[in-house]
C-alpha cells in the first residue's frame, strides 16, 4: 500500500539548539496528524469512548498516513545515528563530506555530534543556504528529516535522500545521504530526529504503537492500565504519566486506577512513556485491539 515518496536529507548535531521553529513544528504536526481514510471503517469500535475523551488525544503524536508518512519523514541509515562516544567518530575530519555529482550536492554526515554552526558553514560555503536543526526522538523517528521552507511554509520535497540498500526498520526509510539540487535556492530548515540522552524529554514523537515503537502491532488499546503497564514493563518502559481524557476532569495526572483503560500512548523520555487513558468499566474489546499503525495485510 506504501508508495515511494522522495525523502530528504540526513545530518545530527548536538542536542542544545534551539530545535525546531514553530512553523516547522506546526507544518509537522499537520502533516503527522492527517488521518488515513479508511479509519472512517473503525469509528465502531471507538463508540465506547466519548468524544470528548478522543479529542484529548491531540497531544500524541499519531503516525501519519503511510504515503503521507513517507512524506513527512525520511530516516538515517544506522550508521549515522551511533554517538559520537562509541568511538566511531572521524575525529578531526570534516563534519560533512558534500560532493557534486550529476547536478546534486551529494552530502554525507560524518561527524554526527559537530555542532550546528560547522555544519552551517561547510553548507554556506557549498554555496547552499541551509539550515540544520536536531532534536531528541523517540525510537520511530530517531534519523528522522524534515526539511521546510521557512519563508513558503511547505516541505521541500526537491531534497532528495540516497537510500540504503536492503531491509530497514524505520517507518519511512533509511537513507544514508541526501542530494540537494545545484541550483537550490533556498533557504532550507532541516530538522533531525537524533537518540536521546539517558532522562532527556523527546521533542520529536509518535504513537507508542508506531513502527520502530514498543507497543507496534501489539493489541493495546481497549486494556486496562494494569495491562499495558505489564506490556510496557516487559519491553523495558515504566510509565511516567498518565492522560485523563476526561472533558471535565482531565489532564496530566501521576497515577490513575489500575482498572481504567487505554485509548493511546507515547513515549516521553528513553525508558518512560505517558498513556491517555479514560474510566472505563469493562475494555472496548476482548484483549484490545490494534492501532491504526498495524498494518492490515
Amino acid at each position: 500500500m506504501n508508495t515511494d515518496v522522495d525523502r530528504v536529507v540526513a545530518h545530527l548535531s548536538p542536542g542544545a539548539g534551539p530545535g525546531m521553529t514553530e512553523g516547522a513544528r506546526a507544518l509537522m504536526r499537520d502533516i503527522m496528524a492527517a488521518e488515513p481514510a479508511p479509519a472512517m471503517a473503525n469509528a465502531s469500535t471507538r463508540a465506547a469512548a466519548p468524544a470528548g475523551r478522543r479529542g484529548r488525544r491531540s497531544r500524541v503524536l499519531r503516525a501519519a498516513v503511510p504515503g503521507v508518512a513517507l512524506l513527512a519523514a525520511a530516516f538515517l541509515g544506522l550508521s549515522w545515528l551511533l554517538p559520537a562516544g562509541h568511538g566511531l567518530g572521524p575525529g578531526t575530519a570534516a563534519a560533512l563530506d558534500i560532493k557534486k555529482e550529476d547536478g546534486y550536492y551529494v552530502i554525507e554526515v560524518k561527524d554526527l555530534y559537530a555542532d550546528s554552526a560547522t555544519y552551517e558553514a561547510q553548507l554556506r560555503d557549498a554555496g547552499l543556504d541551509v539550515t540544520l536543526k536536531v532534536v531528541p526522538s523517540t525510537p520511530a523517528l530517531v534519523g528522522s528529516v524534515f526539511p521546510t521552507s521557512p519563508t513558503e511554509g511547505r516541505y521541500l520535497d526537491e531534497i532528495k535522500t540516497i537510500d540504503q540498500p536492503g531491509g530497514c526498520d524505520k517507518m519511512g526509510g533509511c537513507p544514508i545521504g541526501v542530494k540537494i539540487p545545484e541550483n537550490f535556492q533556498g533557504p532550507a530548515e532541516i530538522t533531525i530526529g537524533r537518540e536521546a540522552k539517558p532522562g532527556e524529554p523527546f521533542e520529536n514523537g509518535t504513537s507508542i504503537d508506531a513502527l520502530g515503537e514498543p507497543l507496534h502491532c501489539l493489541p493495546y488499546i481497549g486494556r486496562t492500565v494494569a495491562e499495558v503497564r505489564g506490556m510496557l514493563q516487559e519491553r523495558g518502559v515504566t510509565v511516567q504519566s498518565f492522560t485523563d481524557m476526561d472533558p471535565e476532569t482531565g489532564g496530566t495526572k501521576e497515577s490513575v486506577p489500575e482498572s481504567w483503560l487505554v485509548e493511546g500512548g507515547n513515549m516521553t523520555e528513553p525508558g518512560k512513556a505517558s498513556l491517555s487513558v479514560y474510566e472505563g468499566s469493562q475494555p472496548q474489546e476482548p484483549g484490545g485491539r490494534r492501532g491504526e499503525n498495524c498494518p492490515t495485510s
